[in-house]
């Protein structure tokens, strides 16, 4: 484990427009680069997957992260990846990383099924519970889980996307904009491959709550392209159960989160 020598400050970069033709973009790539040592981007994290593959996730409490369950299967093998395939590294920014463990169990959600064709029902119950070998979020912080999505929200999303999956890139004052019958959520922010897994949080009284996880892009009856997510309602049990924290908080590796960032969560 290598920790970070030197994470950039903060930098907000406006998306190249050559991500518009990527799945997952809707119209402008409103993503911007952000400071992975800063919290609460220092909780998010890549998944490795020990074949040169990664998602996003999140980190949720001490040794506790979550991300998309269908990022656990091997297309290779047609099985699912044992948890000692996996890492967790907190804070990846071009190589460096602020802390990393590899994931000593998961749990996925009882009705998730692997190696089906993926559509609007299973994304509904595309989760993964990871426990951690070593409690990273005492150092890098958390984030707590927040009430179910609400449609019209505004919320900010933020991962590891594959033209950019060196650095966390963030789509702040993105919405939630209904729920489908069969559970998931949607959403209109900007996020694509590499992304599954990413958060979906609400800014509260200037700290970070999750309220769903990113999981898929999809369309549905011709309709504009729209983000699929699984709010925490779904997991959120068996996360407190597992050992989710009650309330966010950084950690001694986080800084302070750049002022120009904050006022745009705040909706300044």
């Amino acid at each position: 484990m290598r920790a970070a020598a030197a994470l950039l400050a903060a930098l907000l970069v406006a998306g190249s427009a050559g991500a518009a033709g990527l799945k997952g973009i809707k119209g402008d790539d409103d993503r911007v680069t952000v400071a992975a040592s800063e919290y609460p981007w220092s909780t998010v994290g890549r998944l490795h997957n020990g074949q040169g593959g990664h998602c996003s996730g999140v980190l949720i409490g001490p040794r506790l992260a979550v991300t998309a369950a269908h990022c656990l299967w091997n297309r290779k093998t047609r099985r699912p990846m044992p948890a000692i395939a996996l890492h967790f590294v907190a804070g990846w920014e071009r190589g460096e990383y602020l802390r990393a463990a590899p994931v000593a169990r998961y749990e996925i959600a009882p009705d998730w099924r692997f190696g089906v064709a993926y559509g609007f029902g299973p994304a509904s119950v595309d989760w993964a519970l990871l426990e951690l070998a070593e409690p990273l979020g005492d150092e890098v912080g958390w984030m707590a889980l927040g009430p179910a999505p609400v449609q019209g929200q505004a919320v900010t999303t933020v991962g590891y996307g594959q033209d950019r999956k060196h650095v966390p890139t963030a789509h702040i004052g993105c919405h939630v904009t209904g729920r489908l019958a069969e559970g998931a959520w949607v959403h209109d922010c900007d996020a694509v491959h590499g992304d599954s897994g990413a958060p979906v949080l609400v800014w509260d009284g200037g700290m970070p709550r999750l309220v769903a996880i990113h999981v898929a892009t999809f369309s549905r009856d011709g309709a504009p392209s729209q983000g699929g997510a699984v709010g925490v309602d779904a997991f959120g049990a068996v996360a407190a159960r597992m050992g989710a924290a009650p309330r966010s908080r950084p950690g001694p590796l986080s800084k302070p989160l750049d002022d120009a960032v904050r006022a745009r969560l705040d909706g300044r």
